[in-house]
């Protein structure tokens, strides 16, 4: 149902360079890990605040965006897949934000998709770029799952119940907006000491002429 969006594979082909390509490899994870965090809960044993008979078998959660470099991201993904005891399961997902000392906001709200018994191939991912009303902050997040027809809760995780999940740093664009600024620089020699005066001296005339 799903495919994976990036995919990358490399081959080396010369022997007595594996350990200098193994050097480099380690090099640019350290880099990727600088600017993305990632934190992910899989398997039969995922905590929830809720499941009836769907629930979640793996939840990832990656953060991305801090163009002024303080520690707080602007992106958020999201990719989780979901079992049901039944062979088809029509459901839709809705995710929310909470901040520290602050309420619940649902950022995020999908459309129907399906769940096909215990299928890996059926799982979603939500990239969202937090653009307004997100405060520098740390941020709970929460996934419900709803019965598509009766519009049910079916299954809930938060962080709460994983770690993953929970003091996510994050602000929105807004916030994250590299600061720039502008100052005019004024300087006068003798010569420009006389321009201001002259100035000065013609402002003042106007107005006693009016």
């Amino acid at each position: 149902m799903k495919t994976l969006l990036k995919t990358a594979a490399g081959l080396l082909l010369l022997v007595p360079l594996l350990s200098l390509a193994d050097s480099i490899s380690n090099e640019v994870r350290s880099a990727q890990q600088g600017a993305m965090q990632i934190s992910k809960a899989q398997g039969s044993a995922v905590n929830q605040s809720f499941q009836s008979d769907v629930w979640f078998h793996s939840i990832d959660i990656s953060l991305a965006r801090d163009d002024n470099y303080n520690g707080y991201f602007q992106q958020l993904y999201v990719e989780f897949d979901a079992d049901t005891d039944y062979a088809y399961r029509q459901v839709f997902a809705e995710l929310s934000l909470t901040p520290d000392y602050g309420n619940e906001r649902i950022y995020y709200t999908s459309s129907v998709f399906e769940l096909f018994s215990q299928s890996s191939n059926d799982w979603l991912g939500i990239e969202t770029d937090l653009e307004h009303h997100y405060p520098t902050n740390f941020y709970l997040l929460t996934i419900r799952l709803f019965d598509a027809n009766t519009g049910y809760l079916l299954a809930e995780a938060s962080g709460y119940d994983l770690s993953a999940l929970d003091a996510l740093a994050l602000e929105d664009y807004q916030r994250d907006r590299i600061q720039t600024s502008s100052s005019v620089e004024v300087s006068a020699g003798s010569t420009g000491v006389v321009l201001m005066l002259g100035l000065c001296l013609v402002f003042f005339r106007r107005i006693k002429r009016d």
